[in-house]
């Protein structure tokens, strides 16, 4: 009697089935960790009690002087907006908005409200880094400067420079004493 003969697709998965599995067997018996040795533990040495001095201790010398150091000089404050952030975050201001929207619709589109960087190197200030931008009436013949602004490149400050008074004041403190909502031309 002839014996059946298997298909070769099944063999060829017998086989497949064969080695995966002889190939897990060799991964799992290598990879299982050896139990370490174990070390018997010793016990702890054991101090002896100090014994109160005979004599009375030595009066100690006095302290030395730190020597002068330096105070550390404050580290500056890490950059967490770059100078295209600071723009954009200065012309979300709803006050440059309306000023802009206010050129445009009065000029017939013809003046438009711009930002310029008036100094592109950054004005150290109370330890912190500004951009330095000024907010301008742009049009064909000039550029005239309405306002400018210092807008932190570590935080999300912006100061205003108020040039009647030759200082830099708060965002907060300009919209309470200059009211620029009312603002409708370069001359305030």
């Amino acid at each position: 009697m002839a014996s059946p003969s298997l298909p070769p697709r099944l063999l060829l998965t017998a086989g497949a089935v064969i080695a995966v599995l002889i190939g897990v067997g060799v991964y799992v018996s290598n990879s299982t960790p050896e139990p370490a040795p174990t070390v018997p533990a010793q016990p702890a040495p054991i101090k002896p009690l100090p014994t109160p001095p005979a004599t009375p201790p030595a009066a100690k010398p006095a302290p030395r002087p730190p020597a002068a150091v330096e105070p550390a000089a404050p580290a500056e404050p890490k950059v967490t907006r770059t100078k295209d952030q600071a723009s954009a975050a200065l012309l979300a201001l709803p006050e440059l908005r309306a000023w802009s929207t206010m050129l445009e619709k009065t000029s017939n589109g013809k003046v438009h409200g711009a930002l310029i960087e008036y100094d592109p190197a950054p004005r150290k200030l109370n330890g912190k880094t500004y951009y330095q931008f000024s907010f301008v009436e742009n049009s064909a013949d000039a550029a005239l400067r309405w306002e400018s602004f210092l807008v932190s490149a570590n935080d999300d400050e912006i100061l205003v420079e108020d040039a009647t008074n030759d200082e830099v004041i708060s965002l907060a403190r300009w919209r309470r004493e200059k009211h620029p909502e009312k603002r409708t031309s370069v001359d305030g």
